[in-house]
């Protein structure tokens, strides 16, 4: 007998729990990599292999011995990798140690790991028991692909780290851009009315608040917010300013026809809009009612056909056994001849 022949008596002999439980815990590599080539996978393919991605995103759970599973790669995703992020925190981020610490905390934090888990659409790569829930462990792995990215170039890393963790600027730079820079809006609307420019001074007062000044340029002061929030008052006091400075163009503009004209028809448009999407949703509703109402009549009819089937056959069953018991009843009817009658009187005796 050959070795393969051998390896297949084996395998029959095993109990079938058994080959179950081991057909699972074996990995095959065309798993779930149907789409890898596909564009939306780039970013995966730039970092992984499929035997390397498979070994980062199988947890210990799928294995039944310990010691096998991503453990490690999490532990490095969690330490090693965070520490990394937090290198590159302390190099290029102004701000003091507990600022710092509170824009690591909001990179890491599981509502935003649980949304790198579907952008990377790691889902169908995981593998794990039957009794884990991936559902809410998804920012386990995410720290391992995390905790392998630790092991590549630098130069891997560093992308992977601007793409993927300091994509969110106002966490990191607080960066706005200028149509969403309010006192930038309030400069440009201050150099428009008369020239000057607009700055914002401050200053602590002696109950350890935070006073907030609009400054023009001539030394002369707008307007003032205080509160304990340093950034609450300067953003305060420059809401403050475009209010001032819209006041006069917003009674112009509130008196001019035209604009209650646009209005109208802007908040016309919108309604128009917002009718054709109900009744586009109404007619989606009613479309599947009606196909609804149509397979339930579809099974009415069937089960009508079925009972009148039954109804028919349970007739025809009574009548075949009315006509059979009228016939033994004929037959005991009529009248014994006289041979049977000598045979019976013989029997007796």
């Amino acid at each position: 007998m050959s070795v393969s022949n051998q390896t297949e008596v084996v395998r029959l002999r095993l109990p079938v729990p058994m080959i179950e439980k081991q057909n699972r815990q074996q990995p095959r590599p065309k798993d779930n990599f149907k789409d890898w080539e596909d564009p939306q996978y780039k970013d995966l393919r730039k970092l992984f292999s499929r035997t390397q991605l498979r070994e980062v995103l199988t947890h210990s759970s799928f294995y039944e011995h310990s010691g096998k599973g991503n453990s490690r790669y999490v532990f490095a995703g969690m330490f090693v990798f965070k520490g990394m992020v937090a290198q590159v925190l302390y190099q290029y981020y102004i701000g003091e140690g507990t600022r710092l610490q509170q824009v690591l905390g909001n990179l890491f934090r599981n509502e935003r790991l649980e949304r790198l888990f579907d952008e990377l659409k790691l889902r169908q790569f995981v593998r794990a028991g039957e009794k884990f829930d991936i559902n809410t462990h998804k920012h386990i792995f995410v720290y391992a692909v995390f905790g392998y990215v630790t092991t590549l170039d630098e130069d891997i890393r560093s992308w992977f780290i601007a793409k993927y963790i300091l994509n969110e600027s106002e966490h990191i730079t607080l960066h706005k851009k200028r149509n969403s820079d309010l006192l930038a809006q309030a400069d440009a609307m201050v150099k428009q009315t008369d020239g000057r420019r607009l700055s914002i001074e401050m200053e602590e007062t002696e109950e350890g608040l935070h006073r907030a000044k609009a400054v023009l340029s001539d030394g002369s002061v707008l307007c003032e917010a205080v509160s304990k929030s340093w950034r609450y008052a300067r953003t305060k006091v420059t809401k403050m300013v475009l209010n001032l400075l819209a006041t006069p163009f917003r009674k112009e503009l509130l008196s001019d026809p035209d604009y209650h004209a646009r209005v109208l028809a802007r908040e016309e448009e919108k309604q128009a809009k917002r009718k054709a999407e109900v009744e586009a949703r109404d007619a989606a509703k009613e479309a599947l009612r009606k196909e609804k109402l149509e397979k339930r009549k579809e099974q009415a009819r069937i089960r009508d056909a079925k009972r009148r089937q039954s109804q028919a056959e349970a007739k025809k069953r009574r009548a075949e056994n009315a006509a059979r018991a009228a016939a033994k009843a004929a037959k005991e009817a009529r009248p014994m001849s006289a041979k049977k009658r000598r045979f019976l009187e013989d029997k007796k005796k």
